[in-house]
């Protein structure tokens, strides 16, 4: 029986292999181009301004109420500062006057973006700017600050 459909398989010309191939190939990277389009129509854009981001890189959790909510997307050197760009899933109601704070998991714990809600309207927008934003300072940097109350 094996050795039928082998033969029943070599019998065809191996173009025709190869077009089914490239077929099923183009196939899956439309499935592939579609689903992540469908993936990023339920995502609000953010973006924000901290003075010192120490930690942070592309992926970077955003955290509200201890659910992961989204993730950082971007992240750009922009008037002695930097500019955090992510995304937010929409299926969470965030106020437009929540304030992004990073934060850390312990002393030495990787970092993460927390939103902690405000009282505001809900965001609507699909591009979003969060105004208020709190740093997150290491420990070299508290140390710093330690050594010169010193002086």
């Amino acid at each position: 029986m094996a050795t039928k459909i082998v033969s029943e398989i070599d019998s065809f010309n191996p173009l025709i292999h190869f077009k089914i191939g490239l077929i099923f190939l183009l196939l899956l990277f439309f499935t592939y181009l579609l689903s992540i389009n469908f993936l990023q129509k339920d995502k609000i854009s953010f973006t924000s301004f901290f003075n010192y981001a120490e930690g942070l890189e592309n992926g970077t959790d955003v955290v509200i109420a201890g659910i992961d909510v989204g993730k950082v997307t971007n992240l750009k050197f922009k008037d002695n500062g930097v500019l955090v760009s992510g995304t937010i899933n929409d299926q969470y109601a965030i106020p437009s006057d929540s304030i992004l704070i990073i934060r850390s998991n312990g002393i030495f714990g990787k970092k993460s973006i927390i939103i902690e809600p405000g009282f505001g309207d809900i965001i609507q927008d699909k591009n979003y700017e969060f105004q208020t934003t709190k740093d997150s300072y290491s420990v070299d940097m508290f140390l710093r600050y330690l050594n010169n109350l010193n002086e």
